[in-house]
Protein backbone atom coordinates (compact mmCIF):
# COMPACT_ATOMS: atom_id res chain seq x y z
CA UNK A 1 0.00 0.00 0.00
CA UNK A 2 1.33 3.12 -1.61
CA UNK A 3 1.36 6.40 1.43
CA UNK A 4 1.42 9.93 0.93
CA UNK A 5 2.36 12.02 4.05
CA UNK A 6 1.79 15.22 4.92
CA UNK A 7 5.51 15.43 5.01
CA UNK A 8 7.64 13.40 3.52
CA UNK A 9 9.37 10.83 5.68
CA UNK A 10 12.10 8.95 4.30
CA UNK A 11 14.49 6.53 5.90
CA UNK A 12 17.70 8.45 6.76
CA UNK A 13 19.89 5.88 5.23
CA UNK A 14 17.33 5.85 1.96
CA UNK A 15 17.22 10.08 1.75
CA UNK A 16 21.49 10.25 2.41
CA UNK A 17 22.12 7.88 -0.60
CA UNK A 18 19.66 9.59 -2.90
CA UNK A 19 20.98 13.53 -2.10
CA UNK A 20 24.38 11.80 -2.29
CA UNK A 21 24.09 10.54 -5.94
CA UNK A 22 22.28 14.02 -6.99
CA UNK A 23 24.98 16.01 -5.40
CA UNK A 24 28.11 14.65 -6.71
CA UNK A 25 26.85 16.70 -9.84
CA UNK A 26 26.39 20.06 -8.53
CA UNK A 27 30.31 20.85 -8.08
CA UNK A 28 30.03 22.64 -11.40
CA UNK A 29 27.97 25.00 -10.64
CA UNK A 30 29.63 26.11 -7.83
CA UNK A 31 32.00 27.78 -9.75
CA UNK A 32 32.10 31.27 -9.60
CA UNK A 33 31.82 32.54 -13.65
CA UNK A 34 32.18 35.26 -15.51
CA UNK A 35 30.22 33.86 -18.99
CA UNK A 36 26.51 34.70 -18.69
CA UNK A 37 24.09 31.34 -17.89
CA UNK A 38 20.68 30.79 -18.41
CA UNK A 39 19.10 27.36 -17.34
CA UNK A 40 17.05 25.31 -19.37
CA UNK A 41 14.75 22.49 -18.33
CA UNK A 42 11.66 19.80 -19.27
CA UNK A 43 9.38 18.77 -17.15
CA UNK A 44 6.27 16.31 -17.44
CA UNK A 45 3.84 17.61 -15.43
CA UNK A 46 1.63 14.21 -15.36
CA UNK A 47 -1.83 15.13 -16.76
CA UNK A 48 -2.02 18.96 -15.89
CA UNK A 49 -5.61 19.16 -17.83
CA UNK A 50 -8.08 21.93 -16.91
CA UNK A 51 -11.46 21.12 -15.18
CA UNK A 52 -13.54 21.75 -18.30
CA UNK A 53 -14.92 19.47 -20.23
CA UNK A 54 -13.46 20.11 -24.00
CA UNK A 55 -16.01 18.07 -26.49
CA UNK A 56 -12.74 17.22 -28.48
CA UNK A 57 -10.81 15.80 -26.54
CA UNK A 58 -10.84 12.57 -24.09
CA UNK A 59 -10.84 14.11 -21.17
CA UNK A 60 -13.89 13.01 -19.28
CA UNK A 61 -11.70 11.21 -16.16
CA UNK A 62 -10.17 15.28 -15.34
CA UNK A 63 -13.47 16.24 -14.88
CA UNK A 64 -15.45 17.61 -11.51
CA UNK A 65 -18.12 14.85 -12.06
CA UNK A 66 -15.61 12.16 -12.84
CA UNK A 67 -14.24 9.23 -10.22
CA UNK A 68 -11.11 11.85 -9.91
CA UNK A 69 -12.84 14.39 -8.68
CA UNK A 70 -10.86 16.63 -10.17
CA UNK A 71 -11.75 20.31 -9.24
CA UNK A 72 -10.62 23.97 -9.28
CA UNK A 73 -8.94 23.00 -5.92
CA UNK A 74 -6.75 20.40 -6.94
CA UNK A 75 -6.16 22.37 -9.98
CA UNK A 76 -4.78 25.44 -8.69
CA UNK A 77 -2.77 23.27 -5.76
CA UNK A 78 -1.36 21.17 -8.19
CA UNK A 79 -0.45 24.37 -10.64
CA UNK A 80 1.19 26.15 -7.82
CA UNK A 81 3.09 23.20 -7.01
CA UNK A 82 4.49 22.28 -10.42
CA UNK A 83 5.31 26.39 -10.78
CA UNK A 84 7.34 26.03 -7.42
CA UNK A 85 9.45 23.07 -9.00
CA UNK A 86 10.17 24.79 -12.17
CA UNK A 87 11.16 27.98 -10.79
CA UNK A 88 14.11 26.20 -8.64
CA UNK A 89 15.84 24.82 -11.76
CA UNK A 90 18.60 26.85 -11.79
CA UNK A 91 20.17 29.22 -9.96
CA UNK A 92 17.64 31.45 -10.60
CA UNK A 93 14.12 31.24 -13.17
CA UNK A 94 14.81 29.30 -15.90
CA UNK A 95 15.07 31.05 -19.41
CA UNK A 96 13.65 28.07 -21.38
CA UNK A 97 11.94 24.80 -19.69
CA UNK A 98 10.09 22.23 -22.39
CA UNK A 99 6.90 21.13 -20.89
CA UNK A 100 4.82 17.83 -21.84
CA UNK A 101 1.45 16.39 -20.31
CA UNK A 102 -0.81 19.61 -20.62
CA UNK A 103 -3.68 19.81 -22.27
CA UNK A 104 -3.55 23.20 -23.75
CA UNK A 105 -2.13 26.43 -23.72
CA UNK A 106 -4.21 27.88 -20.84
CA UNK A 107 -2.99 25.50 -18.50
CA UNK A 108 0.63 26.68 -19.14
CA UNK A 109 -0.52 30.01 -18.88
CA UNK A 110 -1.56 29.50 -15.07
CA UNK A 111 1.82 27.85 -14.70
CA UNK A 112 3.20 30.87 -15.94
CA UNK A 113 1.04 33.48 -14.12
CA UNK A 114 1.62 31.23 -10.75
CA UNK A 115 3.28 33.14 -7.69
CA UNK A 116 6.52 31.23 -8.28
CA UNK A 117 6.92 31.88 -11.58
CA UNK A 118 4.62 35.34 -12.34
CA UNK A 119 7.85 37.64 -12.03
CA UNK A 120 9.94 35.91 -14.97
CA UNK A 121 7.95 37.53 -17.57
CA UNK A 122 7.22 34.28 -20.04
CA UNK A 123 5.63 33.62 -22.91
CA UNK A 124 4.67 30.41 -24.69
CA UNK A 125 4.77 28.26 -27.61
CA UNK A 126 2.24 25.92 -27.62
CA UNK A 127 -0.04 24.18 -30.87
CA UNK A 128 -2.72 21.79 -30.42
CA UNK A 129 -1.77 18.20 -31.05
CA UNK A 130 -3.81 15.25 -32.52
CA UNK A 131 -3.58 12.90 -29.32
CA UNK A 132 -6.59 11.52 -28.43
CA UNK A 133 -6.80 12.61 -24.74
CA UNK A 134 -5.36 16.42 -25.74
CA UNK A 135 -2.11 16.22 -23.83
CA UNK A 136 0.63 18.22 -26.00
CA UNK A 137 3.97 19.17 -25.59
CA UNK A 138 4.77 23.32 -24.68
CA UNK A 139 7.56 25.22 -23.82
CA UNK A 140 7.82 28.23 -21.02
CA UNK A 141 10.26 31.24 -22.38
CA UNK A 142 11.50 34.00 -20.52
CA UNK A 143 10.82 36.92 -23.00
CA UNK A 144 13.78 39.29 -22.00
CA UNK A 145 16.29 36.35 -22.05
CA UNK A 146 15.01 34.25 -25.35
CA UNK A 147 13.88 35.91 -28.40
CA UNK A 148 11.73 33.28 -30.46
CA UNK A 149 12.36 33.68 -34.34
CA UNK A 150 9.80 30.42 -35.85
CA UNK A 151 8.19 27.55 -34.26
CA UNK A 152 6.30 24.82 -35.37
CA UNK A 153 4.75 21.35 -34.70
CA UNK A 154 6.38 18.61 -36.43
CA UNK A 155 4.01 15.83 -37.60
CA UNK A 156 5.12 12.46 -36.02
CA UNK A 157 3.32 9.46 -38.64
CA UNK A 158 2.05 6.37 -37.25
CA UNK A 159 -0.35 3.27 -39.16
CA UNK A 160 -3.77 4.07 -39.20
CA UNK A 161 -4.34 1.46 -36.41
CA UNK A 162 -2.70 3.53 -34.52
CA UNK A 163 -3.73 6.53 -32.07
CA UNK A 164 -2.31 9.12 -33.52
CA UNK A 165 0.24 10.68 -30.71
CA UNK A 166 1.96 14.23 -29.69
CA UNK A 167 4.07 16.03 -32.50
CA UNK A 168 7.18 17.04 -31.83
CA UNK A 169 7.60 21.06 -31.15
CA UNK A 170 10.11 22.84 -33.16
CA UNK A 171 11.14 26.19 -31.79
CA UNK A 172 14.53 28.55 -33.47
CA UNK A 173 15.24 31.34 -31.07
CA UNK A 174 18.43 33.52 -29.84
CA UNK A 175 19.51 34.04 -26.55
CA UNK A 176 20.12 37.62 -25.17
CA UNK A 177 23.55 38.38 -26.24
CA UNK A 178 23.92 34.78 -27.06
CA UNK A 179 23.68 31.85 -29.57
CA UNK A 180 21.11 30.98 -31.66
CA UNK A 181 19.66 27.41 -30.93
CA UNK A 182 17.56 25.01 -32.11
CA UNK A 183 14.92 23.35 -29.47
CA UNK A 184 13.02 20.46 -30.06
CA UNK A 185 10.61 19.25 -27.38
CA UNK A 186 9.38 15.83 -27.30
CA UNK A 187 6.97 13.24 -25.81
CA UNK A 188 7.15 10.16 -27.58
CA UNK A 189 4.69 7.45 -27.67
CA UNK A 190 4.26 5.70 -24.29
CA UNK A 191 5.29 2.04 -23.92
CA UNK A 192 2.09 0.91 -23.59
CA UNK A 193 1.37 -2.90 -23.94
CA UNK A 194 5.44 -3.48 -23.49
CA UNK A 195 8.32 -1.58 -24.55
CA UNK A 196 9.17 -4.29 -27.63
CA UNK A 197 5.24 -4.10 -28.93
CA UNK A 198 4.92 -0.52 -28.79
CA UNK A 199 8.92 0.06 -29.80
CA UNK A 200 8.23 0.76 -33.07
CA UNK A 201 6.13 4.16 -32.62
CA UNK A 202 9.13 5.35 -30.59
CA UNK A 203 11.37 4.21 -33.43
CA UNK A 204 9.10 6.39 -36.02
CA UNK A 205 9.01 9.24 -33.18
CA UNK A 206 12.89 9.00 -33.50
CA UNK A 207 13.18 9.26 -37.24
CA UNK A 208 11.42 11.89 -37.62
CA UNK A 209 13.10 13.73 -35.23
CA UNK A 210 16.36 12.81 -36.73
CA UNK A 211 14.84 14.14 -40.49
CA UNK A 212 14.37 17.64 -38.70
CA UNK A 213 17.63 17.48 -37.34
CA UNK A 214 19.22 16.53 -40.67
CA UNK A 215 16.99 19.43 -42.77
CA UNK A 216 18.55 22.05 -39.60
CA UNK A 217 22.29 20.84 -40.01
CA UNK A 218 21.87 20.67 -44.23
CA UNK A 219 21.35 24.13 -43.99
CA UNK A 220 23.66 25.25 -41.22
CA UNK A 221 26.00 22.61 -40.38
CA UNK A 222 26.90 24.81 -37.24
CA UNK A 223 23.29 25.26 -35.57
CA UNK A 224 23.40 24.39 -32.13
CA UNK A 225 20.51 22.02 -31.34
CA UNK A 226 18.95 20.94 -27.93
CA UNK A 227 16.89 18.35 -27.93
CA UNK A 228 14.67 17.32 -24.51
CA UNK A 229 11.33 15.79 -23.66
CA UNK A 230 10.08 12.53 -22.21
CA UNK A 231 11.17 10.09 -24.83
CA UNK A 232 9.44 7.23 -22.90
CA UNK A 233 13.43 5.47 -23.73
CA UNK A 234 16.21 4.72 -21.85
CA UNK A 235 19.28 5.85 -23.10
CA UNK A 236 20.41 3.00 -23.78
CA UNK A 237 17.45 1.89 -26.13
CA UNK A 238 17.76 1.71 -30.04
CA UNK A 239 15.71 5.24 -30.49
CA UNK A 240 18.18 6.88 -28.99
CA UNK A 241 21.43 5.80 -29.96
CA UNK A 242 21.42 3.51 -33.35
CA UNK A 243 18.15 6.07 -34.66
CA UNK A 244 19.10 9.29 -32.84
CA UNK A 245 23.31 8.21 -32.53
CA UNK A 246 23.28 9.95 -29.30
CA UNK A 247 26.67 9.26 -27.48
CA UNK A 248 28.32 10.26 -23.79
CA UNK A 249 30.28 13.50 -24.38
CA UNK A 250 33.52 11.75 -24.47
CA UNK A 251 32.84 9.66 -27.70
CA UNK A 252 33.28 11.29 -31.61
CA UNK A 253 29.23 10.98 -32.00
CA UNK A 254 27.67 14.37 -33.48
CA UNK A 255 24.40 14.03 -30.93
CA UNK A 256 25.82 14.02 -27.37
CA UNK A 257 23.40 12.60 -24.59
CA UNK A 258 23.77 14.48 -21.45
CA UNK A 259 21.99 11.64 -19.41
CA UNK A 260 23.86 9.19 -20.59
CA UNK A 261 26.08 7.37 -17.98
CA UNK A 262 24.36 8.68 -15.09
CA UNK A 263 21.94 6.40 -14.57
CA UNK A 264 24.75 3.97 -13.42
CA UNK A 265 25.31 6.22 -10.59
CA UNK A 266 21.37 5.59 -8.95
CA UNK A 267 20.12 8.71 -10.60
CA UNK A 268 16.98 8.82 -12.65
CA UNK A 269 13.99 11.01 -13.96
CA UNK A 270 11.33 7.80 -13.69
CA UNK A 271 11.00 5.11 -11.32
CA UNK A 272 10.12 1.54 -12.79
CA UNK A 273 9.68 -1.43 -9.95
CA UNK A 274 12.15 0.28 -7.91
CA UNK A 275 14.84 1.52 -10.62
CA UNK A 276 15.58 4.87 -11.46
CA UNK A 277 16.54 6.00 -14.59
CA UNK A 278 16.10 8.67 -17.58
CA UNK A 279 13.01 8.44 -19.60
CA UNK A 280 13.41 12.72 -19.56
CA UNK A 281 16.43 13.33 -21.48
CA UNK A 282 18.24 16.37 -22.81
CA UNK A 283 20.22 15.20 -26.07
CA UNK A 284 22.85 17.90 -27.48
CA UNK A 285 24.81 18.50 -30.71
CA UNK A 286 28.21 18.53 -30.38
CA UNK A 287 29.02 21.62 -31.91
CA UNK A 288 26.42 23.42 -28.91
CA UNK A 289 28.95 21.48 -25.75
CA UNK A 290 32.15 22.89 -28.06
CA UNK A 291 30.44 26.45 -28.22
CA UNK A 292 32.87 29.01 -26.84
CA UNK A 293 33.60 27.31 -23.30
CA UNK A 294 31.94 23.62 -23.14
CA UNK A 295 29.74 24.38 -19.69
CA UNK A 296 26.75 22.38 -21.05
CA UNK A 297 27.67 19.20 -20.33
CA UNK A 298 27.21 16.28 -17.64
CA UNK A 299 28.55 17.92 -14.60
CA UNK A 300 25.51 20.64 -14.98
CA UNK A 301 23.16 18.74 -16.10
CA UNK A 302 21.10 16.20 -13.54
CA UNK A 303 17.39 15.68 -12.52
CA UNK A 304 16.01 18.01 -9.82
CA UNK A 305 14.45 17.63 -6.60
CA UNK A 306 13.38 18.42 -3.13
CA UNK A 307 11.75 16.03 -0.25
CA UNK A 308 8.40 16.59 -1.05
CA UNK A 309 8.60 15.47 -4.59
CA UNK A 310 9.32 12.05 -3.42
CA UNK A 311 7.81 9.77 -1.08
CA UNK A 312 9.07 6.50 0.52
CA UNK A 313 7.42 3.33 -0.56
CA UNK A 314 6.74 1.44 2.65
CA UNK A 315 5.89 -1.97 1.23
CA UNK A 316 8.98 -1.95 -0.78
CA UNK A 317 11.10 0.12 0.89
CA UNK A 318 12.20 2.63 -1.88
CA UNK A 319 11.88 6.20 -2.90
CA UNK A 320 9.90 7.22 -5.73
CA UNK A 321 7.93 10.17 -7.28
CA UNK A 322 4.77 11.84 -5.11
CA UNK A 323 2.67 11.70 -7.93
CA UNK A 324 -0.87 13.59 -8.10
CA UNK A 325 -2.91 10.45 -8.51
CA UNK A 326 -2.49 6.61 -8.13
CA UNK A 327 -5.15 5.21 -10.40
CA UNK A 328 -8.07 7.14 -9.11
CA UNK A 329 -6.99 7.74 -5.97
CA UNK A 330 -5.50 11.05 -5.10
CA UNK A 331 -2.46 11.67 -3.81
CA UNK A 332 -1.92 15.51 -3.81
CA UNK A 333 1.48 15.13 -5.13
CA UNK A 334 3.42 16.96 -7.93
CA UNK A 335 4.43 14.33 -10.65
CA UNK A 336 5.13 10.62 -11.67
CA UNK A 337 8.42 12.18 -13.12
CA UNK A 338 10.96 14.50 -12.17
CA UNK A 339 12.64 17.07 -14.38
CA UNK A 340 16.17 17.61 -15.42
CA UNK A 341 17.67 20.73 -16.79
CA UNK A 342 21.26 22.31 -17.90
CA UNK A 343 23.00 25.12 -17.53
CA UNK A 344 24.37 26.84 -20.38
CA UNK A 345 27.55 29.02 -20.10
CA UNK A 346 27.98 31.47 -22.88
Amino acid sequence: MLKKPTFVILTLAALIAFSIAISAYTSAEDKDQKQREISIGFYNVENLFDTLDDPDKDDDEFLPSAEREWNEERYADKVEKLSTVISKLGKTLPTIVGLCEVENKSVIEDLANANALKNGDYAIVHYESGDERGIDVGMLYRKKQFKVIYSKPIFVPLPETERPTRDILYVKGKVTKGPELHIFVNHWPSRWGGQEESEFKRLSAAKTLKAAIDSVIGTNPDALILCMGDFNDYPSNVSITEVLKADSLNTKSKMVNLMHGLQKQERGSYNYKGEWDFLDQIIVSRTLTDYKLPDIVSASTKPFFFDDMLYLNEEYGDIKTNRTYGGTKYFGGYSDHLPVYTILAY
